[in-house]
């Protein structure tokens, strides 16, 4: 009886144990990954607004999303917040990406922002914001806000 219930007890176990990693690995593999192409030397906040009518959905390399952001530090796009992995790269004059250290990408989170809108009223915005810069950079940001 012992042997029995032993046994029903280890094909539970895997059981469990085989649906708990097909769910996570399901869950991980769903997830998209960004690329974040700065122009060089950028510093600053960078902000992506998600969800913009009007505004190009991101390009896709692969499957990868591709992330341009402009000099201003401000991307919009029609696509919606996806959550993966974050790869930040410098782009040259020449075409050229540099890999940037993520010891240089501060504070980054999604987050809800109100803005006025052109027509006056309070718009909702989900966005995508981090700090590129360095410690003494970060620190110099922190003092003036």
């Amino acid at each position: 009886m012992l042997k029995k219930l032993y046994v029903v007890y280890l094909v539970v176990f895997f059981g469990i144990s085989i649906g708990a990693i097909v769910i996570g690995n399901y869950g991980i593999n769903d997830q998209q990954s960004h690329i974040y192409v700065l122009p060089d030397g950028y510093t600053g906040w960078v902000e992506i607004r998600y969800e913009q009518e009007g505004s190009p959905p991101l390009p896709r390399e692969g499957e990868e999303y591709v992330n341009l952001i402009p000099r201003t530090g401000i991307l919009n796009t029609s696509d919606s917040p996806t959550s993966g992995e974050m790869k930040f790269y410098y782009l040259d004059e020449l075409g050229n990406r540099k890999k940037i250290e993520l010891d240089m990408i501060r504070t980054q989170a999604m987050k809800t922002k109100y803005v006025l809108s052109s027509n006056g009223t309070e718009e909702e915005l989900s966005v995508n914001v981090f700090f590129v810069g360095t410690e003494q950079q970060w620190n110099e940001e922190r003092s003036r806000n």
